[in-house]
């Protein structure tokens, strides 16, 4: 399979859902001025492959070190084994989302739904900025461009269901996607939008998820967006930048972050602003985008890590179309050097049967596009993908 580099990284909701708005705020959590948004509650029941770890969990950020120098070793895969067993478990979870679709319809385009799902670091915020929304809100492209919206925070970030960090996986973060994807196309969460076409977007692990649910699920989505995301074989040398990627991020146990996160210890995240800036950003620095992105960052669970590199993401018989897209200079998905990652890339060996896969580095980016120079280049290069291919 093909190696798929991704960043490494107790609030309960309220019954039902909000009533539609227009261009106002829920709270810190701000709906786009030009969408007909409301916030719902995601109810989904899943079965799924829980891995039970088992190493001691960590007492404090040493333990996080010892760790980060394990798993970063170049032999590393080889030599910590974190699980004890793996058991088949089901459980009802519940999530915080934000469904928008246009204030202005065009031609019957808000019937394409985009389900955006958010990689390590971030809550859905990440695809609709309050700062500078022109400029940084994926949500707000999207709508100008005909396209409804459903984004949510994923299991145990943002708004949405905490759990522990031991329980918070890939396989029930996939298998809420696949959820959430037919709920979509059954009008479960979209008012009086009947969605004709689901697209599944995602960010970095966001894109390793929506990955995996097409593969299992191949009937679930007419397209893919990958962003943060970069595919290539086992001998390319960017699967070696792992170490790096592990150790530059300097994790911390959330609880010891400032502000601090109520989680418990398998929940970790960035170390500081200049930790953020090398994950995400590429110079010349945008300071105060750098410093909104800081204000909402989130932790992320060590077992979501462990575990998401074993997501089969190989679709065979996957039909629709797929984009494989991040910045120029994505340290974490290859290495800071995206060009030969997509160049020699083995897409074609993961999606064979895509009616349409394409490629896209966007210009002097770092892992977080959304937050790039120019993003609207690239929210403008996605939208055109969608035009010509959904």
């Amino acid at each position: 399979m093909a190696l798929f580099l991704f960043v490494i990284f107790t609030v309960f909701l309220r019954p039902g859902s909000a009533a539609p708005s227009v261009g106002t705020t829920n709270g810190k959590y701000p709906h786009p001025s030009n969408g007909i948004c409301r916030d719902v509650t995601i109810n989904e029941e899943v079965t799924w492959t829980k891995a039970i770890w088992g190493l001691p969990k960590p007492k404090d950020n040493f333990d996080i070190v010892a760790l980060r120098i394990s798993e970063g070793a170049l032999d590393g895969a080889a030599e910590i084994h974190p699980f004890s067993k793996i058991e088949t478990a089901m459980n009802t979870y519940s999530l915080t989302g934000t469904f928008c679709t246009p204030s202005s319809k065009k031609d019957g385009k808000e019937k394409t739904v985009l389900l955006a799902s958010h990689g390590g670091g971030y809550d859905r915020r990440y695809w609709a900025s309050s700062y500078k929304p022109a400029e940084y809100n994926f949500v707000q492209h999207a709508l100008d461009s005909g396209y409804s919206v459903l984004y949510y925070d994923r299991l145990g970030t943002g708004q949405s269901q905490m759990v522990s960090g031991y329980e918070s996986q890939a396989s029930n973060q996939i298998e809420l996607i696949a959820k959430i994807a037919k709920s979509v196309r059954s009008g479960k969460y979209t008012a009086d939008v009947k969605a004709s076409k689901v697209v599944l977007v995602g960010h970095s692990l966001g894109s390793i998820y929506s990955s995996g649910a097409i593969a299992k699920y191949p009937d679930i989505a007419e397209g893919v967006v990958l962003t943060g995301a970069a595919i290539y074989n086992d001998t390319d040398p960017a699967r070696y930048t792992r170490a790096l990627a592990l150790i530059f991020q300097d994790a911390k146990l959330a609880s010891t972050l400032d502000p601090p996160f109520p989680r418990d210890s398998g929940y970790v995240g960035l170390g500081d602003i200049y930790a953020h800036a090398t994950a995400f950003f590429h110079q010349p620095f945008d300071v105060p985008t750098l410093e909104y992105a800081q204000s909402i960052l989130q932790p992320a669970s060590i077992v979501e890590q462990a575990t998401a590199g074993a997501v089969n993401f190989t679709a065979p018989l996957y039909k629709g179309s797929v984009l494989v897209t991040t910045g120029q200079w994505d340290m974490l998905a290859c290495g800071g050097n995206c060009a030969p990652r997509i160049q020699y890339g083995v897409q074609d060996k993961d999606w064979p049967a895509a009616k349409h896969l394409e490629t896209y580095l966007h210009p002097g980016a770092g892992h977080g596009v959304n937050f790039a120079h120019n993003a609207t280049g690239f929210y403008a290069t996605i939208m055109s993908f969608l035009d010509r291919n959904i």
